[in-house]
């Protein structure tokens, strides 16, 4: 299936840095909103902005996942609103200038979570809860997961296959407790 349809669309958004409601999933009306950063021929990346106004870290999601997308409805301009009331500005971010199309976001957030030691949620086909921890290895195929338990302790290793991952979630509040409790 082509990915050119919505790629055009969601470089247009990135363009006019609208927050843009993404559809990934087919179940109930669920949808995740942000501002797109960067835009790939094979994924997406997006500061993540919660409906009640407060920003939520970057996510990565492949492309070909993303079947709807909407800009300026009513929930959009909600979240927007409470945003300004809030003063959440929209952050900087990780990238000085966008990725070229034939770049993966996902290699590059793997790599850029790997690096910094941050903690990472994954979300997998076939899981309804994602892998907590933090990349120990980056390879080819998979990833090595240090696992961090809703505490903040170690837990075991893991190990994905890339091609089963659905999302990259990183440097939300969430991630960031979770990192804060991990340091005590």
């Amino acid at each position: 299936m082509s990915t050119k349809f919505m790629y055009e669309r969601l470089l247009k958004c990135q363009e006019a840095n609208k927050l843009v409601a993404i559809y990934a999933s087919r179940e109930d009306e669920y949808f995740e909103a942000g501002y797109i950063e960067a835009v790939t021929a094979s994924d997406v990346m997006f500061r993540s902005r919660r409906s009640d106004g407060y920003e939520e870290g970057h996510v990565v999601l492949p492309l070909e996942l993303v079947y709807r997308i909407e800009i300026d409805t009513a929930h959009l301009k909600t979240a927007e609103l409470l945003a300004k009331h809030l003063n959440q500005q929209i952050s900087s971010g990780l990238f000085e200038k966008a990725p070229n199309k034939k770049h993966s976001l996902f290699e590059i957030a793997a790599d850029y979570v790997y690096q910094s030691k941050e903690i990472i949620f994954i979300d997998i086909i076939g899981d309804e809860t994602p892998v907590i921890g933090m990349i120990a290895e980056n390879e080819y195929e998979g990833l090595e997961i240090t696992l961090v338990d809703d505490e903040g302790r170690l837990d075991g290793t893991c190990w994905i296959k890339k091609e089963n991952i659905l999302a990259l979630r990183f440097g939300g509040s969430v991630e960031q407790d979770l990192m804060n409790k991990l340091k005590k």
